[in-house]
């Protein structure tokens, strides 16, 4: 299994956005630690598969940062920099008034 985001759109026939996030087995043992160390609230989440509001996207960006930069002091980290790059690169590009729903899980 693993931890993706999800998002629908509201134009009829546009397909969602589906954007990877972690392994199952990564998550919890990366992830969810730093999060936790970190006192993030959305990232804790990801694996119960919150639908978030539209506008707690931006929290959860900024949350993602905060988890980069608690990853980013470990040269063994880099690939899952990249990754969380990867992820805000992608959530930065979406249109928040086109989004219907936003799915994490």
């Amino acid at each position: 299994m693993s931890v993706a985001i999800r998002i629908k759109f509201k134009a009829p026939g546009r397909d969602d956005l589906h954007i990877p996030v972690a392994a199952q087995g990564l998550y919890h043992t990366v992830w969810l630690p730093t999060a936790e160390r970190l006192g993030l609230k959305w990232v804790p989440l990801f694996e119960n598969g919150p639908t978030l509001d539209v506008k707690d996207l931006l929290a959860v960006m900024d949350e993602l940062q905060k988890l980069r930069a608690g990853l980013a002091g470990d040269s063994k980290n880099v690939w899952l920099l990249e990754r969380i790059d990867f992820i805000l690169e992608e959530l930065s590009e979406v249109d928040l008034d086109e989004v219907s729903e936003i799915f994490v899980g």
